[in-house]
């Protein structure tokens, strides 16, 4: 974890709370490498229209409600990454500001839960971080192969 990263994840943490480990986290962005399928190319691919619900995505386990489909909300793909901070008490999601938005702060805070919500993490490879919450859900997300280590440690 960089030091600007850490200094901006100190800035929302409470009294007595100390940043245990932080790592980008990103969906990906569903695309295959083959580029388009012959489905994509179909002039019947509009007569079925499939809403974007949450809880559809692939690597996404959970009801609507649950805690993996509240994070996965505010996950973006590698364009826009997050930053998924693990303290003694909370896991929390973090963004950059935006770029013309001016504020002390580098990062806001976008989602957040008890630590004791967080079940498992393990690691899928290739950078994917699997997280298990104690509500039966889960979700995968892409990580910095060299910032995942130290993350399952913590």
């Amino acid at each position: 974890m960089d030091a600007e990263v850490e200094a901006g994840v100190r800035e929302h943490l409470q009294a007595g709370e100390a940043v245990r480990s932080a790592v980008w986290v990103s969906r990906a962005d569903g695309r295959t490498e083959a580029g388009l399928s012959r489905a994509e190319l179909s002039p019947f691919r509009f007569r079925r229209i499939r809403p974007d619900r949450p809880g559809d995505r692939r690597g996404l386990h959970g009801v609507p409600a649950s805690l993996a489909v509240g994070l996965d909300e505010h996950i973006r793909t590698v364009n826009d990454p997050r930053v998924l901070a693990l303290t003694g008490q909370r896991l929390l999601l973090l963004a950059k500001r935006g770029l013309f938005r001016r504020s002390a702060r580098e990062l806001r805070l976008l989602w957040q839960s008890p630590r004791t919500a967080l079940r498992t993490a393990t690691d899928q490879g290739n950078g994917r971080l699997r997280l298990d919450f104690t509500d039966g859900s889960a979700v995968v997300l892409l990580t910095p192969v060299a910032g995942l280590p130290a993350f399952l440690d913590a």
